[in-house]
């Protein structure tokens, strides 16, 4: 069978949101396909900084983090679109003006405001675990560098502002209700993945995509093979050639075996 790049979400697909956990078979699969001369990345919007050790620790042979801002091929860096300095502390300010919570994911770190409040924000950094969680930082004690951002606002939150004045130089993906990601424009999953069948010399016919949420429609449009996840929502599910099953039945191994990377 030709070489594939495979590329997989994290929340959701690999690991289930709600129990934190990547089960035994998930790890087993992801082996498996690597034994069989496949290329195993992870493509997430979480930051470098907030990828689990223990999901890391399966074996990849690369990453792209922050949907597509930071992509990496063992210790080489591809790709890295950093925001910092004076244009940090801008967007922070900005961000206090407009009344609107975020989490800055950076290569080394992730920020949040000491006077953050929002309950889906700490659900995040609940989901995130213990190990990850050491670093965290306050952008009012550290000066902040990030690749993208997360926000979430309430009925006092002026997002209309915050768009207007970043609608020139950053995308903004919604996720639900008063949750956005938001990235330096140009980037994503999907540019991500193109960097690397550029590095690889690998056409999309050759490459699969497992994802579950909204951000993870750019990827799945451009893959080869397009596989949503059993948990995913509707929107995701009627984009993509294969639904799996759902992350607590495997759906990761099921669609890894069904495709033929996995051998029994």
């Amino acid at each position: 069978m030709q070489s594939h790049l495979l590329f997989f979400d994290i929340d959701g697909t690999l690991v289930d949101e709600e129990t934190g956990v990547l089960t035994q078979e998930t790890k087993r699969a992801l082996k498996n396909a690597r034994k069989n001369g496949h290329l195993v990345f992870l493509n997430t919007g979480r930051s470098y900084s907030e990828l689990d050790p223990a999901v890391v620790a399966v074996g990849f042979d690369g990453f792209v983090c922050g949907c597509g801002t930071h992509v990496k091929v063992h210790d080489e860096t591809l790709v890295k679109c950093t925001v910092e300095g004076e244009e940090a502390k801008q967007i922070v300010a900005l961000l206090e003006a407009c009344k609107i919570e975020a989490l800055l994911e950076g290569e080394e770190a992730f920020y949040l405001s000491k006077e953050s409040k929002d309950a889906r924000l700490f659900a995040v950094l609940e989901c995130f675990g213990p190990e990850v969680n050491k670093k965290r930082r306050y952008w009012q004690e550290d000066n902040v560098s990030f690749q993208k951002f997360t926000i979430w606002f309430g009925e006092d939150g002026n997002f209309e502002q915050l768009q207007n004045a970043l609608g020139d130089r950053f995308s903004f993906l919604k996720r639900d209700k008063g949750f956005y990601e938001v990235m330096p424009k140009g980037y994503s999953k999907a540019s991500g993945m193109e960097c690397l069948m550029q590095h690889y010399h690998i056409s999309k016919k050759y490459t699969m995509a497992i994802g579950d949420s909204t951000n993870d429609l750019s990827m799945l449009t451009c893959a080869g093979i397009s596989v949503a996840m059993g948990n995913s929502k509707e929107i995701v599910k009627k984009q993509v050639q294969f639904v799996t099953k759902h992350v607590k039945e495997e759906g990761v191994a099921y669609a890894l075996t069904h495709f033929g990377f996995v051998v029994e």
